[in-house]
């Protein structure tokens, strides 16, 4: 269940007091983090603070999502940018949104799902691109490079196991 070597343990951490799940979850290959019996549980509490433009520096939702999501835990970080892109205005929407289907076609590279991953990375890059032609820099992202670096590696094609995501896509937050 370790999935090691799928990212960079020198990444910095935004909330280094957050505790990482005992595994990564992937659909369909561990046992489901809230309804099987042998899930790790994982959650954040109070994630359905909206995310602003001016709180992303502090608001933990979205920062766990970022630690989660460079060190490969994609499901995980799925769920923390949930709560908040439930409550949080159209251009965090979209952002979170973006992030949240990045994450999932990063699960379906992983699991040699090219036809899922393909759709996913699709639908987030129209939304980060939108996000990105009214706030080059948004939350803390330089969305177009990341839009960059994103497509370089999806359309490379990598083979799961074989390419490191991390040096790629790594997710760098700055004011």
């Amino acid at each position: 269940m370790g999935q090691s070597g799928l990212f960079d343990p020198t990444c910095p951490r935004y909330l280094p007091d957050l505790e990482f799940p005992p595994y990564r979850h992937l659909p369909g290959q561990t046992p489901h983090p809230r309804t099987h019996p042998l899930g790790h549980r994982f959650a954040l509490p109070g994630t359905s603070l909206p995310l602003t433009a001016e709180n992303w520096p502090t608001h933990r939702a979205y920062l766990a999502g970022v630690d989660l999501y460079n060190h490969a835990f994609w499901w995980e970080a799925h769920e923390a940018w949930e709560g908040p892109w439930g409550t949080s205005a159209p251009g965090c929407r979209h952002h979170l949104q973006g992030l949240v289907q990045l994450a999932a076609a990063l699960i379906k590279w992983h699991q040699g799902n090219r036809r899922g991953m393909a759709k996913l990375a699709h639908s987030s890059r129209a939304l980060l691109e939108a996000v990105a032609a009214e706030h080059p820099h948004h939350l803390g992202l330089d969305l177009p490079d990341l839009l960059a670096r994103t497509d370089a590696f999806f359309a490379a094609s990598p083979e799961p196991g074989k390419t490191v995501p991390q040096p790629v896509l790594l997710l760098s937050l700055r004011r």
